[in-house]
């Protein structure tokens, strides 16, 4: 197997891709009187415990920001997940999930489901996301 293949199947390893993502909209929260702002990004990585996103050029790369990571599936059929930036690599921003609503939880859920061929991984992930909220 050459150098190159041995990237790319590490890199497939790190990363899952995540089909049936519409759309991602990063929103600041109204922090101290300013105003929220609204960014387009893309989802590289997602679990029950946050996300690795693509952001645009300009975006705040503040460690410890909170924001609302909105993921559109569907028109009628989203998942808001507060999160707070934890850890930044370029135009790539690594955010830790915070308490969500039960809908956007089970969305989640079902969305890692379709989208990993091991049902085990995501009852782990959500049985650690519960320990972390208690």
């Amino acid at each position: 197997m050459s150098d190159q293949n041995l990237e790319n199947t590490h890199e497939n390893r790190r990363f899952r891709r995540i089909s049936f993502v519409e759309a991602v909209q990063v929103v600041s929260e109204d922090v101290d009187g300013a105003e929220a702002c609204s960014w387009e990004a893309q989802c590289i990585d997602i679990s029950m415990l946050g996300m690795l996103l693509a952001v645009p050029e300009g975006f705040p790369l503040v460690i410890g920001t909170p924001f609302e990571v909105q993921l559109i599936l569907a028109e009628d059929v989203m998942i808001e997940m507060p999160c707070t930036l934890v850890h930044i690599e370029g135009h790539r921003a690594g955010f830790r999930s915070e308490m969500m609503s039960i809908d956007s939880l089970t969305n989640l859920r079902r969305l890692l489901e379709l989208n990993l061929a091991d049902n085990i991984e995501v009852e782990r992930e959500l049985a650690e996301l519960i320990k972390q909220s208690s």
